[in-house]
């Protein structure tokens, strides 16, 4: 009632509801909502028939409530074991949307056969939690964590950001700087405040001898230009979910940049552009491809149907990229993960030997 009676304003003349029939419609809603009150109270309080189901049902039984699922139970529902233990390079674990079940996360992450989870960092605070978790956690995936100021973020950072990032770095959980870059497409921070604040983050990688975590989007001349500056790099650097072209991967793989990879290949939308993105893998080398969710981000709609989808992304659904990449590149999802999970143990210094990833040194991938 409440809506025809305010969409009813804004339709032509011909189409608005009358006083009076907005009258008879509520009295017929009162009607209604009297009887189910009735129905419902002669259900409760009407004994129990001996006759079974059919007995039930005569004296009134309400049907049982259909509920939808959680997004727990629809992770779980979807979520299948990689068949070699994986690493998921960047997940907002401390993302809002984890708070009430994540130990529940954590777990399904690890029956998915994901051995670690590099939480990402996109600001000082976000860090901070992050390395927390990290302390905080000792139960299933190993944890580690990134430390730095997201381009969206870049607006907010003063003369105490660098100095807190460097603590931060400093934690022994904290794998690199980052997530720092450039993003042009939405520009939530004005361009030439993120270019100040991405290289002052580059700078602060190559002073600690840290790996970079970054983040490009519709940037990449700019992006290329900040770190053509500081060539080379003492550590890795890792451009995390690459959505680019063909001509801005090979650029970034000129820089000896290692590639990040998320669900956006799972998307089968023509206007997301997975499909072309899926054609570009196979030019990526083994040795500078890794995996990730970007979680609670980037749900994989490899996920059908639409219904059992989750609406927020897990570390558990990571084998879901697992096997769309290797299906991309046209090799076996075994031979994928162990050399991302290779690629990722010697990019961010994760401790493999007690990750249960011994196989993959001996296999010789690294």
């Amino acid at each position: 009632l409440h809506y025809f009676h305010h969409t009813s304003q804004r339709l032509p003349v011909a189409y608005r509801y009358s006083a009076s029939k907005l009258e008879a419609l509520r009295a017929k809603m009162q009607m209604a909502t009297s009887i189910s009150k009735t129905n419902q109270y002669v259900s409760n309080t009407a004994p129990q028939s001996s006759e079974g189901p059919a007995g039930s049902a005569a004296v009134g039984h309400p049907p049982l409530e259909r509920r939808r699922p959680s997004q727990g139970q629809l992770t779980q529902a979807a979520a299948f074991p990689s068949p070699v233990p994986i690493v998921d390079i960047g997940v907002n674990l401390v993302d809002y949307s984890f708070r009430s079940d994540l130990k529940d996360v954590l777990q399904r992450a690890y029956d998915a056969n994901v051995r670690a989870l590099v939480v990402t960092g996109t600001c000082v605070r976000t860090s901070g939690a992050a390395a927390q978790l990290c302390d905080a956690q000792r139960d299933s995936c190993s944890l580690f964590f990134t430390a730095g100021v997201h381009p969206h973020n870049a607006k907010n950072c003063n003369e105490t950001t660098l100095g807190e990032l460097r603590r931060l770095a400093a934690h022994p959980r904290c794998v690199a700087i980052g997530e720092c870059g450039l993003d042009f497409n939405r520009n939530f921070s004005p361009p030439d405040v993120q270019e100040k604040w991405f290289e002052a983050q580059v700078l602060l990688a190559k002073e600690l001898r840290r790996p970079l975590f970054m983040h490009c989007r519709d940037a990449g001349e700019q992006f290329t230009n900040i770190l053509s500056r500081h060539m080379p790099l003492p550590a890795a650097a890792v451009v995390h979910c690459f959505t680019g072209t063909r001509q801005e991967l090979d650029t970034f793989l000129q820089l000896g940049l290692y590639i990040g990879i998320t669900g956006w290949i799972c998307d089968d939308r023509p206007e997301r552009g997975g499909a072309e993105l899926a054609s570009l893998l196979a030019a990526i080398p083994r040795n500078r491809l890794m995996i990730e969710t970007d979680a609670p981000y980037l749900v994989p709609r490899s996920i059908k149907p639409s219904k059992a989808r989750p609406g927020r992304n897990e570390p558990a659904l990571l084998p879901h990229v697992l096997m769309a990449a290797a299906a991309a590149i046209g090799i076996s999802p075994e031979e994928l993960g162990k050399s991302t999970t290779a690629t990722a143990c010697r990019v961010f210094g994760l401790p493999g030997d007690t990750l249960g990833l011994q196989h993959h040194h001996q296999d010789g991938v690294n």
